[in-house]
């Protein structure tokens, strides 16, 4: 399973409709328990991060 972290920025879903529609297991997520049994992790808006940092 692939864990994208919600941290309040982005079009989460739209990322995850993305790997969906080729068939992979996705959850967008803010659990810690959920991130950690996910077989990857996805950061997402890492240009932006600095800014999502500041909210």
């Amino acid at each position: 399973m692939i864990a994208i972290i919600d941290y309040g920025v982005g079009n989460l879903f739209s990322l995850a409709s993305s790997f969906k529609a080729i068939n992979f297991d996705v959850v967008v997520t803010s659990k810690p328990d959920e991130i950690l049994e996910a077989d990857k992790i996805i950061l997402p808006g890492v240009g932006a991060f600095g800014d999502a940092f500041r909210c």
